[in-house]
This record gives C-alpha cells, sequence and structure tokens, in this order.
C-alpha cells in the first residue's frame, strides 16, 4: 500500500533524492561509497516528507525546503550508521549493515561525515533560528543515545526511562522535520506548537509501533526479525507493561531469561505477554498518541498537504515496516 503522501509530493520526493546523493558526494571515494551504499539503501523518507508536507500545507514555496529536508534526512542516516555500530546489528534495511559489510571503524567514521554533510547543510541557512533548532536537536538525539548506553546494564528500564530515550532519540528527529519547516513558513507561535506537539506524538507512536512489530510482527511482511530487541536485550515498551502485570513469578521469569540471553526461549516470553493482554494495552498507548497528532493537526490549513499528514498517522496502525 502507498501513502498518500508519495502522490502529494512525488516530484519533492524525487528532487531530494538527487540531492541526498549530491549532499554525500566527496573527493574521498572511500567516503562516498560507503555513505551512499546507505542513503540509497531507501527507507521511508518520513522525516523529509513530514518537513516537506507541513512547509506546504502553510504555503511554503521557496527553494529552501529540499535543503533542510535533505539535512534532516542525513542527520537521520548518521543516526542509524552509529546506532548499528552500538547495537552491533547486522542488517539495515534489508542489507549488510555498514559495520557488518564492511567494519566498526568505517562505520564510526562515515558516520561522522554523514553528519558534517548535514551539519553544512543546515549552516547554510539564512534564518538562525532554524540553524539553532536544528543544532539543538541534533545535540538532544545524541543525549539520548548517551542515555540509552548509561541504562543499558540496568536490570531493567522504567516507564519514564523508556518515555524519555524515545522521546529524544525518535521523537526529536519527527519534531525538529516539522518545526523547522514551520519556521520557514513563517509559522506563528502557536502554529509552532501545534506542530511540535503533533510531530513529537507521531515519533512516540512511531516507535511505539516499531516496539510491537518486534514482539508481534511477521518476518514476511516486515522483513524484519522478530524478537531482535529480546535477544539485544532491550527493554521497549511490550516488556515494560508486562511487568507492569504479571505476578512475581512471571516477573523473575522475564528478567531472567533477559539477563542470560535465551534467545531460543523468546516464545516463552511471548507466552506470558500474551497472559496479561499486552498486546491490547500497548495499542491502547499508541492509539491514545495517535489521537493527539490528529488533534493537532486540525491548527494547519486544510488541504491535500494536511491530508496526507492525516493519512500517515492515519496508516501508521498497519505499517509493517
Amino acid at each position: 500500500m502507498e501513502l498518500k503522501y508519495k502522490k502529494v509530493i512525488s516530484e519533492e520526493l524525487e528532487t531530494l533524492e538527487s540531492s541526498l546523493a549530491l549532499s554525500v558526494s566527496s573527493e574521498i571515494e572511500l567516503a562516498t561509497e560507503v555513505s551512499n551504499y546507505l542513503v540509497n539503501s531507501g527507507g521511508k523518507r518520513i522525516r523529509p516528507a513530514i518537513c516537506i508536507l507541513v512547509a506546504k500545507a502553510f504555503g511554503y514555496s521557496g527553494d529552501d525546503l529540499i535543503r533542510l529536508a535533505s539535512s534532516i534526512e542525513l542527520l537521520h542516516t548518521a543516526t542509524l550508521i552509529h546506532d548499528d555500530v552500538v547495537d552491533e546489528s547486522q542488517m539495515r534495511r534489508g542489507k549488510e549493515s555498514i559495520q557488518k559489510k564492511w567494519d566498526n571503524a568505517h562505520g564510526v567514521l562515515v558516520g561522522d561525515f554523514v553528519y558534517s554533510k548535514a551539519f553544512q547543510l543546515m549552516a547554510s541557512f539564512d534564518n538562525p533560528n532554524i540553524i539553532r533548532t536544528l543544532a539543538n536537536a541534533t545535540n538532544r538525539i545524541s543525549e539520548g543515545e548517551v542515555l540509552q548506553l548509561s541504562l543499558k546494564n540496568q536490570d531493567q528500564l522504567t516507564e519514564r526511562q523508556y518515555f524519555e530515550i524515545i522521546d529524544r532519540k525518535t521523537a526529536e528527529l519527527f519534531k525538529v522535520s516539522s518545526v523547522t519547516a514551520g519556521i520557514l513558513s513563517d509559522c506563528n507561535e502557536s502554529q509552532l506548537n501545534s506542530l511540535a506537539q503533533f510531530s513529537t506524538s507521531l515519533g512516540i507512536a512511531f516507535q511505539i509501533q516499531d516496539d510491537i512489530l518486534d514482539y508481534y510482527g511477521d518476518e514476511n511482511l516486515t522483513g524484519k526479525k522478530v524478537g531482535k530487541d529480546y535477544e539485544e536485550g532491550k527493554f521497549t515498551l511490550p516488556i515494560i507493561i508486562a511487568l507492569r502485570n504479571t505476578d512475581d513469578e512471571n516477573n523473575k521469569k522475564i528478567l531472567s531469561l533477559f539477563r542470560n540471553n535465551k534467545k531460543n526461549q523468546f516464545s516463552e516470553v511471548l507466552e506470558i505477554l500474551e497472559t496479561v493482554d499486552t498486546y491490547e494495552k500497548i495499542q491502547n498507548v499508541f492509539m491514545s498518541y495517535a489521537k493527539d497528532c490528529m488533534k493537532e493537526l486540525e491548527n494547519v490549513p486544510k488541504n491535500h498537504y494536511r491530508d496526507a499528514l492525516e493519512d500517515i498517522v492515519s496508516n501508521l496502525g498497519s505499517r509493517l515496516s
């Protein structure tokens, strides 16, 4: 199923792809080769698409939009590269990750290279508020990475800690995609506040759905290995909700499985989750954030660009990857 936004801004997305390819070019052939490997592997481009849709919804028609959307996608790409190094991930977007295909050194250095390319684009804007907002977001995303690493060896993650991590790591980039588009479009403070709330809720809903797919997804449809978060010992919302609702015996069992990294016992974890209706409970949390998105979109001008944003929210619950 093709989402509406891909048709509504098809020309802009094509221009975005050309911009991204140009942005990661370098005199150093290896830097271009490795960064292009991930940039050209596709992805939904959901963050730059939100940036473009928001600006278009508010009537922006200037030349800075694709440059802004490109800087956001490059920031996202750099975080993916570094995430794969930290998590020792083998796959990314259906291909070998950079750190798997080359090595950790390539992952770290090329991640830095892509960050630097994003910073070059960010620094080219005349509006200091856009530069400041992008820089602050980049810092906050990095803090989220460090926070997640600092909590990695805890016996378990609290719900408050979980939401703080995803607010920084995932939602922040959705937020800056939307807010900088609003700044570019000369939105007033009330409109910017609505955009910030909309995109933050969207980012959190997006991550919750990702966490749901990791436990309940269909590998044949998603192309992603189910149970990857469990195997990596990541405490995500399904586990946090289950621990809050199970009895002491099952709590101890879940924590023991995580501590001992028993990969072949993932089915036992799923059985425990089922006993306390974890899937239904996490879907309720997801839906509350989706409703927040729709509410805040009422403050965006009604046009086919807003319709496309609403379509993204409506279809988020059925996403497969």
